[in-house]
């Protein structure tokens, strides 16, 4: 009996599938273009979102404004019980600054939410505190002074990286949108 050897001239059905299954893979994990500065940007997002929902839920609480402030040379927010009323930090009263997160600003966008801004803290009958920072108050019955638009983005280039949050002044509700495509969209939505 004779034996023959038989060479393989080429790949097998499987073996190529393999191949073109493991280059998407390959691909997909390299072109993914995962944006650090959209994560970073949502961080900020998130922490002056809380500041602002807390100072509604507290006004409404204490029975006092509360008093939040940008520092948008800081990069920071600040939040003061104002136990008197007087729109001022006196002795004694609650004060609280929470910075943005690492790598990110107060940014002001090529077109606004709502329209066009010219600052990062825009809104009509902003207060401006005795320091020099716009300044949005919340009442006792969680309204808020005047309607504010915060935007922020992260420190890169990265224009979908723009956030903002949008302040109703007679609800003092917050709403968050994102920027992308040459739109404003809300989030989750």
């Amino acid at each position: 009996m004779i034996m023959r050897k038989f060479r393989r001239h080429g790949y097998t059905l499987i073996e190529m599938m393999l191949v073109v299954v493991l280059i998407g893979i390959m691909g997909r994990i390299a072109f993914t273009k995962v944006s650090l500065s959209r994560f970073k940007a949502d961080g900020a997002m998130r922490v002056v979102q809380a500041v602002l929902q807390q100072a509604e839920r507290t006004a409404v609480q204490r029975q006092m404004e509360v008093m939040i402030s940008f520092d948008t040379v800081g990069q920071r927010v600040r939040t003061l019980y104002d136990a008197n009323g007087n729109h001022a930090v006196d002795a004694g009263e609650e004060v609280h600054w929470r910075a943005l997160e690492e790598g990110n600003r107060f940014s002001v966008p090529s077109v606004g939410v709502n329209g066009a801004v010219s600052k990062s803290i825009a809104g009509s009958n902003l207060s401006v505190s005795p320091e020099g920072y716009p300044t949005v108050y919340y009442h006792r019955d969680g309204a808020s002074s005047a309607p504010v638009e915060v935007y922020l983005r992260a420190w890169n280039t990265d224009t979908n990286a723009f956030r903002a949050l949008v302040v109703t002044q007679a609800t003092g509700r917050v709403d968050i949108y994102n920027y992308g495509n040459g739109q404003w969209r809300k989030a989750g939505i």
